[in-house]
């Protein structure tokens, strides 16, 4: 693994984070093109303007398109820039590793969502004591400009994941979410997804674990401009990591993770 920026040593961390980080966000990204400076810096502007001390972790997952390079130099920023794609999971794994803020959130890197959603979701769980804070684009006051395909493949696979799962999340794969330090702490040892599916089985291990406190927020997307990355193999790949994940659920291989009291 290579790194374009490399941020200096971090203090030793707790189950809080690190002094004076509140809230890290990883930017997991592959080829996004012109999409992601602009995404990063609204990033920037949004959690500097509101006050949150932050960090970003931009994870490049094996990109060819130059686009790390764009936001190297940002104040706050950390680029890491992976030779070799190996899926949006692990590029979330390597970001978290580095993570040292007290609350740990993810975002989608094309511009599809704005990144103020996230200091709203921060103000949301500050404020309720949530454990996870994710976006839920069937939430009443949601707003989408996908494409009816995108929206037809985002209804059936919801439901596919509630029957099988019974899960109390409508919409796992949306990418914006804001997880409490120590809960990621206890889950991320037993995710071993690596693409798509990385979302799916974080609500998994999390219900796995005991911790109930899961709070869908509304969110805005934005119609897509640039190429979907959510191709026919793609969501043949996803179908299938589901039903790996719903065999490891069987084989309790989350359950052993329950939150200490």
């Amino acid at each position: 693994m290579n790194a374009t920026a490399v941020a200096a040593a971090a203090p030793a961390t707790t189950a809080t984070g690190r002094a004076g980080v509140e809230l890290s966000v990883v930017v997991p990204f592959y080829n996004p093109g012109a999409a992601l400076r602009p995404t990063v810096e609204r990033l920037v502007a949004c959690l500097t303007d509101a006050a949150i001390a932050f960090e970003v972790i931009a994870v490049s997952d094996g990109s060819t398109d130059g686009s790390a390079a764009t936001i190297a130099g940002i104040a706050g920023v950390t680029v890491l820039d992976n030779p070799i794609n190996q899926g949006k999971g692990a590029a979330l794994h390597q970001g978290f590793a580095a993570a040292t803020g007290a609350w740990i959130g993810f975002i989608d890197a094309d511009g599809d969502i704005d990144p103020q959603h996230l200091v709203d979701y921060l103000l949301l769980a500050r404020t309720g004591g949530h454990a996870v804070v994710y976006a839920d684009k069937r939430h009443t006051a949601s707003v989408s400009g996908a494409t009816r395909t995108r929206k037809l493949i985002s209804i059936t696979y919801s439901t596919l994941v509630s029957t099988m799962f019974g899960l109390d999340v409508r919409d796992t794969q949306t990418g914006c979410k804001i997880i409490r330090r120590d809960v990621l702490h206890t889950v991320l040892p037993r995710l071993r997804e690596r693409r798509f599916a990385f979302d799916l089985e974080l609500f998994v291990a999390t219900k796995a674990a005991g911790i109930t406190d899961v709070k869908a927020a509304p969110v805005r997307l934005e119609t897509r401009t640039a190429g979907s990355t959510v191709s026919s193999s793609t969501i043949i790949r996803t179908l299938r990591d589901t039903l790996v994940i719903h065999g490891r659920r069987r084989a309790a291989h989350y359950a052993a993770y329950a939150l200490a009291a």
